[in-house]
């Protein structure tokens, strides 16, 4: 055994360790984001659905008081 070849061999698959972990970090942290901007698109979403929803019920309310006050008078 030569350890010239030898070391080379370890330091050529040491780099290609070395790109595959860079290249899953990168990965990972992309799926990451895009989850993160998924969720925050769907609870920016849900807000403004609860907000109307809301305004909704105000409406009837005052719809249905408005109603009773015209029955009572």
């Amino acid at each position: 055994m030569n350890p010239i070849p030898l070391l080379t061999n370890a330091v050529n698959d040491l780099w290609f360790w070395t790109y595959s972990l860079v290249a899953g970090w990168g990965v990972t942290v992309t799926l990451l984001i895009a989850a993160i901007i998924f969720l925050g698109v769907k609870v920016l979403k849900l807000t403004r659905r609860i907000v109307q929803l809301e305004n909704r019920l105000i409406s009837a309310e005052r719809d249905y008081n408005i109603t009773i006050a015209k029955w009572k008078n």
